[in-house]
């Protein structure tokens, strides 16, 4: 459903129940007129206030549109750029903690070596 016809909607459901209200009052046909001639002049302005404040509303969302698509893409490239300068200053710390865990297994298998070696002479 469009912006247009919820206002088209709104409107003639509007003029509709004042001109039903209108008629329906009790009064004689020269204050009838004279509500008639009021109520259509302040329809004319709250109609002019509406379509104005439509189309304001209709640039808004237009705007708000504009600037989320640019605010996202704009997001998306911090995030892309962030992680790519993260994985960058964590490769020397990759290098580093594989380096380390080599001497840890080198490490390992000498005990390895030197418990079975000790195990062979106390036999």
């Amino acid at each position: 459903m469009n912006a247009k016809s919820v206002l088209l909607g709104v409107l003639i459901g509007g003029l509709t129940s004042a001109a039903t209200a209108i008629m329906l009052a009790p009064k004689s046909g020269r204050e009838l007129r004279q509500d008639i001639a009021s109520k259509s002049g302040e329809a004319s302005v709250i109609l002019k206030e509406l379509a104005y404040n439509a189309t304001d509303l209709f640039q808004s969302v237009q705007v708000l549109g504009t600037e989320g698509t640019t605010l996202l893409k704009d997001l998306s490239t911090d995030i892309k750029e962030s992680v790519a300068n993260w994985n960058e200053e964590m490769e020397p710390e990759k290098a580093r903690l594989k380096d380390e865990i080599k001497d840890m297994q080198k490490t390992i298998s000498d005990l390895e070596k030197t418990l079975k070696k000790d195990k062979k002479e106390n036999k």
